[in-house]
């Protein structure tokens, strides 16, 4: 159980979507990131301890009388970056940051690396504690600093397999128990261009905020800056029933960037996220989780360490079933869940009121 992890009663017994009780199609409903209140939840045994300590964790947390004045402002340094997910309590200063340990690792298929030296280096982040590349399709690592260590895999799981391969078998190697709380990893792809960002709204974001964030409160770092009316924040329920019936690629040996094809289909055996999560045994998620696309994201090393290695275990295995799987596309959408530290009941409650216009009225 995640030692940090503390919820409002109400909002696990609001989240449907862990324990569902019907089938609905999935519907993208980027505008409604709110709970709707008033649903029964499913409970057995398996829930019975965390509802028990869960009960002990709110009391505590409720009795300070905070409060936010918006969700997407600059008048509130406690709430006002919630909405795109920009800003956290607890934001480190460049002089704080500058004392703690950044660890990188990268997964790697085709593209050079230089470019991450000469984004760390901007930022005085260089050298880092560790950088770890993990290389997958067979070809020459261009770019690799002196520093790093190069580890070969079969190209399975695309990135999200690389992650979990580094938190289950490396991440241990690089980073000593005793800058376990001082320590964030940087996870990356081999590139992060305008070109290889495929989302609707926003863009890449710099590595400053993601060290930021990942040394905020939150103790997560998305590598996409959103943009627009679009929240950082989705209903639970919603999210997990994302899935992706089919998805579209070039029907010949190779992929759009050359890379050989497996022959395992696309499609999971999971009906939808929801089933996915639960596969590996995630923990209980609350009402409303932050959701980050593209890949590429900073988590601390205490957050991390708060999920069970049995449970990376699992995930890490459940993305080996091949290349292009549909389960790569779940663990995108649930690193977020699985490393952010979840929101305490005020500032669920804020982006419930506030969030239509981000300002209290």
């Amino acid at each position: 159980m995640r030692g940090h992890r503390t919820y409002s009663i109400l909002s696990f017994f609001y989240n449907e979507e862990y324990f569902p009780r019907r089938e609905e199609p999935y519907r993208e409903r980027s505008e409604n990131i709110l709970p709707r209140i008033g649903a029964n939840a499913s409970t057995n045994a398996a829930n019975a301890a965390f509802v028990k300590t869960t009960v002990a964790k709110a009391a505590v947390a409720n009795t300070a009388s905070e409060e936010c004045r918006c969700v997407k402002c600059k008048e509130d340094d406690i709430c006002g970056g919630l909405w795109h997910g920009k800003h956290y309590p607890n934001t480190p200063t460049d002089d704080e940051i500058a004392q703690k340990q950044i660890h990188v690792v990268v997964s790697h298929c085709l593209k050079p690396l230089f470019w991450i030296k000469q984004r760390l280096q901007a930022r005085s982040y260089w050298p880092p504690a560790s950088f770890h590349v993990i290389s997958k399709c067979n070809r020459t690592v261009k770019g690799v600093p002196e520093m790093a260590t190069v580890e070969r895999l079969p190209n399975v799981g695309r990135c999200d397999h690389s992650y979990a391969h580094y938190i289950t078998t490396v991440l241990a190697q690089k980073i000593p128990k005793e800058q376990e709380k001082n320590s964030m990893v940087l996870f990356l792809k081999d590139e992060m261009s305008q070109k290889n960002f495929h989302h609707a709204s926003g863009g890449w974001t710099s590595f400053e905020r993601m060290a930021r964030n990942a040394f905020s409160d939150n103790g997560f770092g998305c590598g996409v800056a959103i943009r627009g009316p679009r929240s950082a924040y989705r209903h639970t329920e919603d999210l997990f029933k994302f899935r992706l019936g089919r998805y579209n690629r070039k029907a010949d040996k190779y992929d759009d960037e050359g890379v050989e094809r497996d022959g395992v289909k696309f499609k999971s055996a999971y009906k939808n996220l929801g089933a996915y999560y639960r596969s590996f045994d995630g923990p209980p998620p609350p009402s409303m989780v932050q959701v980050c696309y593209g890949g590429i994201f900073a988590a601390s090393v205490s957050n991390i360490l708060d999920i069970d290695q049995a449970t990376w275990e699992r995930l890490e295995q459940i993305l080996t079933r091949g290349n292009n799987i549909e389960e790569s596309h779940f663990a995108e959408r649930s690193w977020a869940s699985l490393l952010a530290r979840p929101l305490p009941p005020f500032q669920l409650q804020a982006l419930q009121e506030l969030g239509h216009n981000g300002k209290s009225s």
